[in-house]
């Protein structure tokens, strides 16, 4: 549409003619594109509920008795122990990346670019760099709901006996 002018026209997209790749290989390279990228937003988003979460607990403690503010603090540093495995905490410029590890978000990232570089089929090494970080960004899922599940309730309970909102560890 330009200038209120609607225009459509029907068209189809081909390979490229000179180029042997089997439909099959870019299914492939598709299919495993979309999973690792699916894992690098789970990653991440692992971070934001961190973020959130943390965010949350300091707002809470300001000025709550101190029981309530050392719960608080070792809710945190559980939860951030976790997040400095997800994702490299420490980068504050670009030069960081090169002094600091890379951690698991940014490792299935720079997977997920070597996946869909060139066309078809990804070498073969990919998958199962892939299933080792999946099973990485599991473990340390996993113990992101066992700090939220095993340390968030009772700290609630803290917060609601001085009559304080409870974080929602979702």
């Amino acid at each position: 549409t330009a200038d209120g002018v609607s225009q459509t026209q029907p068209f189809t997209v081909q390979k490229h003619p000179l180029r042997q790749i089997s439909d099959a290989d870019l299914q492939y390279q598709w299919d495993l594109a979309s999973r690792i990228r699916d894992k690098v937003n789970e990653a991440n988003l692992a971070v934001i509920r961190i973020r959130r979460i943390k965010a949350d607990i300091n707002d809470r403690i300001k000025d709550a008795p101190a029981e309530v503010r050392t719960a608080g603090e070792q809710l945190i540093k559980g939860l951030a122990a976790v997040e400095e495995d997800v994702y490299q905490v420490k980068n504050q410029s670009g030069q960081d990346p090169l002094n600091f590890p890379i951690k698991t978000n940014n490792r299935l990232a720079s997977l997920l670019r070597v996946a869909v570089s060139g066309e078809g089929r990804p070498t073969g090494n990919v998958e199962p760099i892939f299933n080792d970080l999946m099973a990485e960004l599991k473990a340390e899922t996993d113990r992101l709901e066992k700090t939220v599940t095993s340390q968030l309730p009772s700290f609630n309970n803290m917060l609601q006996r001085i009559k304080k909102a409870p974080v929602d560890g979702k």
